[in-house]
């Protein structure tokens, strides 16, 4: 297939436009309003961009019906405003590029929502063409997923805070995590650490958490109230980290947040960090991400990436709650299997889940 970007001034010009460079039988791939910029780059203008193409297979003997693929003009806006983002990979025409379709197809495999899915189509369409299909599909999304990520997904510090606190569902692998993150402290940054627990509820968790610190030769504290909170504070002021597991339980209900927020002195500058499993459904996380979003700080560490092949809810979470992802885990060792949430790694391993790669 031959394509084409063409851009005018609205679609039944870039139509006609279209049918002179191709003929009757071109299909219009994609289109979308640009800016284009004119006196010198001091006026700027709206136009329409519309990618074209032609199938260069040997034609067919005519029939006299007309052909199936004339162009046709864009839906009115209300239609299109009505179909909403991420309507036009689903639309993509039977003769459009293959890895159009099979990028197309791997986002909504994904569950990436509406609104990314078509922001990273949009890149992959532009990068594609410019480079005249030379590269991988899976290597020209990644890079897009990449472009996305560093302007929705800035660099941070990983561990900012001297308190950090981990909040999230029971399961989702909170105090292994908050093991991981205490020895990568102790044993690449030379820093002394505590732990706190505020689960008292959940069988077997202090012993959990008790069994990593004693590895680590690290002091626990168990906090059953918020006098216990106080006393140890005062207690680990010269440890250079201090890292709190909290109570793994249903906060989907609004009150067990509160409650559990409520432990904590006030005064004590804690970040406190929501951690959520890959592996559960995104409308589960997302309405867990709503009742903490108050309480937490912009940062998330998602867990279980090595137990799933979808990575589109990652993107979701970004894109819905501007949080930042700080650290990602990809398996039970301590403290080998956490990694910083480096935008180069995250697209790379989205665009290659996306696309069969492991």
């Amino acid at each position: 297939m031959r394509i084409k970007k063409i851009t005018a001034d609205s679609m039944p010009e870039a139509v006609a436009k279209v049918r002179r460079e191709f003929g009757d039988e071109a299909v219009i791939l994609h289109s979308k309003p640009v800016k284009v910029r004119t006196w010198f780059g001091l006026k700027s203008v709206e136009k329409l961009e519309v990618y074209a193409g032609i199938d260069d297979a040997p034609p067919r003997k005519k029939e006299r019906k007309p052909p199936a693929n004339i162009v046709k003009p864009d839906p009115p806006e209300e239609i299109k405003a009505a179909q909403g983002p991420g309507k036009m990979t689903e639309s993509l025409p039977s003769s459009a590029p293959a890895p159009f379709r099979a990028v197309a197809s791997a986002l909504k495999a994904q569950e990436v929502n509406g609104q990314v899915e078509e922001e990273l189509m949009n890149r992959f369409m532009e990068k594609w063409y410019a480079e005249k299909g030379s590269r991988q599909e899976a290597a020209v999304l990644e890079d897009c997923i990449r472009e996305w990520l560093e302007h929705r997904h800035p660099a941070a510090e990983a561990v900012p805070s001297r308190m950090i606190q981990l909040v999230g569902q029971t399961g989702v692998g909170k105090t292994t995590t908050l093991a991981k993150l205490g020895a990568r402290e102790m044993l690449q940054r030379k820093k002394s650490i505590a732990f706190f627990t505020t689960d008292t509820f959940r069988m077997g968790a202090v012993d959990q958490l008790n069994t990593y610190a004693s590895i680590m030769e690290a002091p626990v504290h168990v906090i059953y109230d918020q006098a216990d909170y106080i006393e140890a504070v005062a207690q680990s002021r010269t440890h250079d980290y201090v890292f709190i597991d909290s109570a793994g339980r249903n906060f989907l209900h609004e009150q067990t947040v509160e409650e559990a927020q409520r432990l904590l002195p006030a005064g004590e500058p804690i970040k406190t960090v929501l951690v959520l499993s890959l592996t559960a459904k995104y409308k589960d996380m997302k309405e867990v991400a709503e009742k903490f979003l108050p309480y937490i700080s912009n940062e998330v560490i998602i867990t279980k990436t090595d137990e799933t092949t979808s990575f589109g809810a990652l993107l979701n979470i970004i894109d819905e709650f501007s949080l930042r992802v700080a650290f990602v885990t990809t398996g039970q060792e301590v403290p080998e299997d956490i990694e910083p949430a480096d935008n180069r790694w995250l697209a790379a391993k989205i665009a290659g889940r996306a696309l069969g790669e492991k």
